[in-house]
Formats: C-alpha cells, structure tokens, sequence
C-alpha cells in the first residue's frame, strides 16, 4: 500500500503555511522551496525511488528532499543499499521501534512526509482501478515519516525516507482490497493506510524527546470524514498515463458503478 503518491511542489504557500504559522517564517519557507526547485510530480513509484519533499525541525523548521526507501546508517555498501531500499518504502507503525531498520529513526528521525495526495488500488475481477485520495479541504496532506542520512563507499551520502503506515479506515478498506478477495472477507494483515499527521500533531510528531508510547499511540488511522477518494486514468501496464496532470483527474470506470 501507499507505493505511490502525487506532490506538486508548486504549492509553495501551501505547504510553507502547513509547516509554519508565523508570516515571516512562512516567507522564508516559500523561498526555501522556490530554491530547491522540485519537479512537480503527479504521480510517481516508490520503486523508481524518487525525491519526496519533506520537513523536519532537526536544525531549525526547513524543506529538504529525501530519497524514497529508507537507508539505515549501518548498511555496509551500495548494492545492500539498493536491496533494503526496496523493502523500506513504507513502515508499519506498530513495530517501528522493534525493527533494526527503522527503530533509530523512529526515536531520533522523525519528518512530514508532504504531498497533495496518495493512490490506491481496487481490484475487481482480473482488473485494477486506481484511486487518488486526498484531503476534501484541499490542503496538503503530511505524512508520517522517518528518515536517515546515509554514508556508504567513495564518497556517497543521501538522506533517505519511509512512509509510516496504519490500519485502514472504513474508506480504504472499501477502496484497498486484495486481488481474489471477496466482499466481506476477512483478510489475514487486513489492509493498510499512509499516517496521516493531524495538523495538531506536528509539533509532537517531530519532536525528538517525545516517549515511545506516545509516538506509538499517535499512529492512527485518519479520519475518513475528513478525506475524498475518486477513481483516475488507469495508473498501470500499456494504458498507463505517467507522470502528467491527468493522473490526478477523475475518469470514470462504468465497470465500478454505484462504488465511485
């Protein structure tokens, strides 16, 4: 789940007011993310491991890009790099401080993960319809991130993330099925959702003394009341849009019916 999102950087006002109250610190984040200069991306693998915007108060409030599949700081050489970053996409939130990948980060490494929005899958018979959900107020939507800089051989340093995940809301669990699943089957993990950070929750989600069960406890599932979900061009094989403005515009799938 959540292997794939849409951020479009542009929304500089957006997001700089996401990540501050105060005017003048908002001003000098718009120009913080004017200077990185981020492609707007529509719709993107986390297997092609592309740079998500995200923020951290580490050194002071700031934007950063980091690489999408998180690097623990003990990986040897590039070619474990390579492999474990495929594994570290996404980070279930109930054992981020059991497993040796992520539990570093879950105590020392936490960011937003900032994006207008993610997509699903829904399966129906031997197709896939894809879906974009995101916030119906239309604001960015933070994600809960951990993130780890990363030193390896001759010279290669990156900073590199992974989205947390939760147990699904009744929406994406109307939405996240698995393929051969029937209506109503229990399934044996059950389906999943990105952590969405509460705008209140910033502040103690990037904070770096805040206690463990406290972190656990917040790693919730949204508020389905609060999120929208339509169906777009299809996302996957020969028909597949790529990364442009349509990927994020509603298209109608007859086959679904009453279900969009």
């Amino acid at each position: 789940m959540c292997y794939t999102v849409s951020q479009l950087t542009k929304r500089e006002v957006a997001y700089a007011r996401r990540a501050a109250t105060d005017e003048a610190e908002i001003k000098r984040l718009e120009q913080e993310l004017r200077e990185l200069s981020m492609p707007p991306l529509f719709h993107v693998s986390g297997f092609a491991h592309p740079d998500l915007l995200c923020f951290t108060n580490a050194d002071g409030p700031h934007f950063t890009p980091m690489r999408w599949g998180l690097i623990p700081s003990w990986v040897k050489d590039a070619a474990q790099a390579a492999q474990i970053s495929k594994q570290t996409l996404n980070a279930r939130g109930g054992s981020i401080f059991e497993k040796p990948s992520f539990r570093h980060a879950a105590a020392k490494n936490r960011c937003l993960v900032l994006m207008d929005g993610y997509f699903e899958f829904h399966h129906l018979g031997k197709r896939t319809f894809p879906f974009h959900i995101r916030l119906k107020n239309g604001e960015p939507m933070a994600l809960g991130g951990l993130y780890e800089h990363w030193r390896g051989p001759e010279g290669i340093a990156m900073t590199t993330v992974s989205i947390v995940t939760t147990e699904a809301n009744a929406l994406m669990r109307h939405i996240h099925n698995k393929p051969g699943s029937r209506p109503g089957q229990v399934q044996a993990e059950g389906p999943r959702m990105p952590f969405i950070v509460p705008r209140g929750m910033d502040g103690e989600w990037l904070g770096s003394t805040a206690d463990k069960d406290r972190i656990a406890s917040m790693i919730q599932p949204y508020d389905e009341r609060e999120l929208e979900a339509y169906t777009v061009p299809p996302l996957l094989g020969k028909q597949a849009v790529g990364n442009v403005k349509e990927a994020v515009e509603p298209f109608s799938y007859p086959e679904l019916g009453l279900f969009q």
